[in-house]
């Protein structure tokens, strides 16, 4: 078992204890203390977590990809950190689900993504049939979000494998220099500012499931690094499972 001190920066707090807390407790963390405050720069979540440590990756991984996490730091408890010292009262370590949260059926299979992002790495981008693969072997509850954590780990480290060593960009910037030239390795696409259009995406057959998760996961974890501090989001406007002429997406931070 370990003990991490974590550090969230997110951009409003409204539920982000609640959202967070659910990732922590999939892991198989529990929280041991925990500090929610306000500042100019946003809402600062400061967490004492103890789990399993062969869950610490995976853990850190969902926290520091996760939608409402603007910036994200982790440490072992006790070691020199930036993370400020936690002062909050203990509270029981009794892995425990607050009845507002979502169903955990809602979040991604983490072993399945990790089982399989080796196999996505050695193909790409030759990566469908290992998609394909992902999708048959989780629950359906979880599938989208389990797409989307697959994307978020291969957008990520195709960005360190051929982008780590330019300069920090604008997001328009960063969208025609990395996302269109990337994004085009895997899939025709059309590139129109902020929205991009995946053109008959092998995911997304009509009248058939949505994949269009995993475009978006992959976009927020290749542009992500490419305008840091500003956190990447893609919203999906349009999908031909859903009936329409292509899959579309929104770029915005």
């Amino acid at each position: 078992m370990v003990e991490l001190e974590i550090q969230v920066l997110s951009d409003r707090r409204e539920g982000l204890l609640v959202e967070l807390g659910h990732v922590v407790v999939a892991n198989h963390f529990s929280l041991l203390r925990q500090r929610l405050t306000q500042d100019g720069r946003g809402a600062c979540l400061s967490m004492l977590v103890r789990g399993p440590d062969e869950q610490r990756m995976a853990l850190e991984e969902m926290l520091g990809t996760h939608n409402r996490v603007l910036s994200f730091e982790a440490a072992l408890a006790g070691e020199a950190s930036v993370v400020p010292p936690l002062s909050m009262p203990m509270m029981s370590a009794e892995p425990s689900v607050p009845p507002e949260l979502p169903p955990p059926a809602s979040l991604p299979n983490v072993v399945q993504v990790e089982h399989v992002l080796p196999m996505l790495a050695q193909d790409y981008p030759q990566i469908y049939p290992w998609l394909v693969s992902l999708e048959h072997s989780v629950d359906e509850a979880v599938r989208e979000s389990s797409l989307m954590l697959a994307g978020r780990r291969t957008g990520a480290w195709v960005y360190k494998r051929d982008y780590a060593l330019g300069a920090k960009l604008g997001l328009a910037e960063a969208i025609r220099r990395i996302g269109v030239p990337a994004l085009r390795q895997l899939a025709d696409i059309e590139h129109h500012g902020v929205h991009l259009h995946v053109l008959n995406s092998p995911l997304c057959a009509p009248g058939a499931r949505s994949g269009c998760r995993f475009y978006g996961g992959y976009l927020e974890g290749l542009l992500g690094a490419a305008v840091a501090p500003r956190r990447v989001f893609v919203r999906q406007l349009g999908c031909r499972g859903a009936g329409a002429a292509l899959c579309s997406m929104e770029i915005s931070h």
